[in-house]
């Protein structure tokens, strides 16, 4: 069978890649089925085994489809999840009020980001016109590795080489990266975070059986500087304890340690991995938050158990984050201006947090409790209101206001607002049509 190849302008590799995620995204290749081989690809599509290869290697990396060791390439359940998810923002869009005061949304404020002096080191990197001729490294920019070691060594107590660094767009086209190594003596996972839909999407596609008992999995997900969704951290104390436990029944810890450096009252707490010493602790974080989501920039550390196996197959990658992304951070990094980044942002976040539970508290006349997390973004309030939990949340968004139901106990409710996507000057007017809608 050929291919009808409709946009000259669009590279065939492109091509064959929207072919195949339109056939996933539709349903007509269920989660599960076999894809085509590489050979067999080309054959029916009419093109080289280079073309098909590239377009496998970014539906691999898209998530639409995993590898597995002498087998092949298998349909995700990610375009399946993609159709749902269209079908539910297409009916929710069609009876809900445009939302005016996103308190549930997971973005940032626009002043906590120089965007005038990020395009200017973009700028700059794209007049590096030699080095932009050629493919990025698979493992990230060598030049950034070692600006991210230098980072993690004196923000996270991190233990690592640019050697033992991987970069990526996303943390999870690092665990596509990942857990093709792990598969082969560790089957099942403990996953702390229940919300970490996409992570544990990514563990049941690649065969892992995720697990609720802690001390029966081979491989523990743990997010230490946000255990709880207002910020929370895990001691010292119980860092040391946990990694003592996995040392001691041979378990891996996957260490997620994002939004870390979002602490309101004190210093960060020092990292998994760096307390470890660096030994078979895998070390996962982001900068989307510290720059902007868009910036699909993350890393993971490899301990050396697991990077002798990650350089065998390192080139059977490619790189998915931005080249010219990844060299202008670098220099970003180089100049200080993350350091910068990380003052301003949490100079902004508390002050706006704690703005947010001194307004909670003002409009509702002392009827509610708001408090503040150790960091992140959430504040918790709590009310009584004879409402349910379930009305008070349609009413709220019947006047735009969107926010995270957490807990009903008979009247007394329990609520999360993020501080972070609302302007500050705001929130007395949001709160007050909370008020009025919930006649609290």
């Amino acid at each position: 069978m050929g291919m009808n190849w409709t946009d000259p302008g669009m590279p065939r590799y492109l091509q064959v890649y929207q072919y195949y995620k339109e056939l996933i995204v539709t349903g007509k290749m269920l989660p599960g089925a076999r894809m085509p081989s590489v050979r067999k690809c080309a054959a029916q599509l009419q093109v080289s085994r280079t073309t098909a290869e590239a377009a496998y290697m970014n539906l691999a990396a898209d998530g639409y489809i995993l590898s597995r060791p002498q087998s092949g390439f298998y349909v995700t359940g990610r375009g399946q999840n993609e159709q749902k998810n269209r079908k539910r923002e297409r009916d929710s869009g069609r009876s809900r009020k445009e939302i005016l005061y996103p308190f549930a949304s997971s973005a940032l404020d626009r002043e906590s980001f120089n965007f005038d002096l990020w395009r200017r080191y973009i700028k700059s990197a794209l007049r590096q016109d030699e080095r932009l001729l050629s493919y990025g490294e698979p493992q990230g920019e060598y030049d950034l590795r070692e600006a991210i070691c230098g980072y993690l060594a004196q923000n996270r107590n991190a233990v690592c080489k640019p050697e033992d660094v991987i970069v990526g767009a996303g943390v999870q086209s690092l665990l596509h990266i990942l857990l093709p190594l792990l598969k082969k003596d560790r089957h099942s996972v403990f996953l702390q975070n229940p919300r970490f839909l996409q992570g544990a999407a990514l563990f049941e596609d690649y065969g892992f059986v995720r697990t609720e008992n802690r001390q029966q999995a081979d491989i523990l997900y743990i997010t230490p500087s946000q255990m709880t969704r207002q910020g929370d951290i895990m001691p010292v104390a119980d860092r040391i304890a946990l990694i003592r436990q996995a040392q001691e029944q041979g378990q891996l810890i996957i260490e997620d340690d994002y939004d870390s450096e979002f602490r309101y009252m004190n210093r960060p707490t020092p990292c998994l991995q760096g307390l470890a010493g660096g030994e078979e602790i895998v070390y996962v974080s982001t900068f989307s938050k510290l720059l902007l989501p868009s910036i699909r920039i993350s890393f993971m550390v490899l301990p050396p158990s697991l990077l002798e196996a990650y350089l065998v197959r390192r080139d059977m990658y490619n790189q998915t984050a931005s080249k010219t992304e990844q060299i202008a951070l670098c220099q970003f990094i180089r100049d200080g201006h993350l350091n910068s980044q990380i003052r301003k942002a949490k100079r902004l976040y508390t002050g706006k947090a704690r703005q947010l539970c001194e307004e909670i508290e003002k409009v509702f006349s002392g009827g509610a409790k708001a408090r503040m997390g150790q960091g992140g973004f959430y504040i918790q309030m709590e009310l009584s209101c004879p409402l349910s939990l379930e009305e008070m949340t349609a009413r709220a968004e019947s006047q735009g206001i969107s926010l995270i139901p957490m807990e009903e106990k008979g009247e007394q409710k329990t609520f999360l607002l993020s501080c972070s996507p609302v302007p500050a000057s705001q929130y007395h007017q949001a709160l007050m049509l909370l008020k009025d809608v919930w006649q609290v």
